[in-house]
């Protein structure tokens, strides 16, 4: 079933995008050790480190958010999810997504899509010495967001398998 194929997609796209910020977090780890060193046991800060990190950690943030969601990890009211039947479950999760994230990610997609598009257009760099090109780091925000509500839409599809019709749906 088509359904099923693109839960599968979008899962494995997420889970991908998951990989990448471990990676993007274990490059931050290193530049912050790095730059620790320098700066304290050296008396010789780098330049280049503070603008690294933070290019990094807003890297490894944006490709976290859908993989984040996949595996139910942003902060939830519980209270009433876990107390609610199935069927209200699946109420409380179109309300949800079809009220609150789906339109907040269509919103960001928008908003940054045309951030990257200008920032693109002027090859933007940024204001420091070392003025590293920001352009392709403004670009991951709406790839980012994309992923988030392509996740949230397998994530509504799940629930209303899963609580709705009472079957079990997974992705991967």
């Amino acid at each position: 079933m088509i359904v099923f194929k693109f839960v599968k997609i979008v899962d494995v796209l997420n889970e991908i995008a998951g990989k990448i910020a471990n990676v993007f977090s274990y490059a931050l780890f290193f530049v912050v050790v790095i730059g620790v060193i320098a700066r304290k046991v050296f008396n010789h800060p780098f330049i280049w480190n503070f603008e690294a990190s933070y290019m990094l950690y807003a890297a490894a943030f944006l490709f976290g958010l859908g993989y984040t969601l996949k595996h139910k990890m942003h902060v939830t009211v519980d209270v009433f999810y876990t107390m609610a039947g199935p069927k209200t479950r699946f109420i409380l999760d179109l309300i949800g997504f079809l009220v609150f994230l789906i339109p907040f990610g269509f919103v960001s997609i928008k908003s940054s899509f045309v951030f990257a598009q200008q920032s693109w257009q002027i090859l933007e760099h940024s204001q420091s010495t070392w003025a590293p090109p920001i352009y392709p780091f403004k670009s991951l925000m709406p790839v980012a967001f994309v992923l988030l509500v392509l996740q949230a839409i397998v994530e509504l599809i799940k629930s209303y398998y899963t609580n709705w019709k009472g079957l079990e749906i997974n992705g991967e």
